[in-house]
């Protein structure tokens, strides 16, 4: 069985964008997925990406050394962030590590990451757009931290 067709326009549903009913279709499967982000969900995503972090799965472990650093470097920025420890944070910075994270973890994807190149380079290019924009930020994290702002490869 494929994917059910709108009765309106005869494609597949939440396809057509000149087709309202295929709109409407869209607006609410992305609405269903978007329910489970709520503050009360902070906690256990938080919780998994610490624990992916601590012990981040072989396809992960692959990746190079300077990614995973990076990736480290927003969780610590994250984590002191939600705690209350680092406050000179911008409002601005939160919102592109946030947005970035969400669209890396999103299965909705302007790519789908099924397309293994394509679709993990657009989540790429994103981390890396949301990474130069809050690099100066990173700077100051990391003097205040102790930490060596190259490590990071700031």
């Amino acid at each position: 069985m494929g994917p059910r067709r709108c009765p309106a326009c005869g494609r597949p549903q939440g396809s057509n964008v000149g087709c309202l009913s295929c709109r409407e279709a869209a607006a609410r499967e992305l609405a269903a997925a978007a329910r489970d982000v709520t503050p009360d969900a902070l906690p256990e995503r938080a919780s998994r990406l610490g624990a992916f972090l601590h012990r981040p799965p072989w396809w992960a472990r692959a990746s190079p050394g300077k990614l995973r650093a990076r990736l480290r470097l927003f969780w610590m920025v994250l984590r002191d962030a939600a705690d209350g420890s680092y406050r000179r944070v911008s409002t601005k910075a939160v919102a592109a590590l946030l947005a970035a994270g969400a669209y890396v973890m999103s299965p909705l994807d302007l790519v789908p990451d099924v397309f293994i190149p394509a679709g993990w380079a657009d989540d790429l290019l994103l981390v890396a757009v949301a990474w130069s924009f809050v690099k100066r930020e990173l700077r100051a994290y990391c003097a205040w931290k102790g930490l060596s702002p190259s490590h990071f490869g700031l």
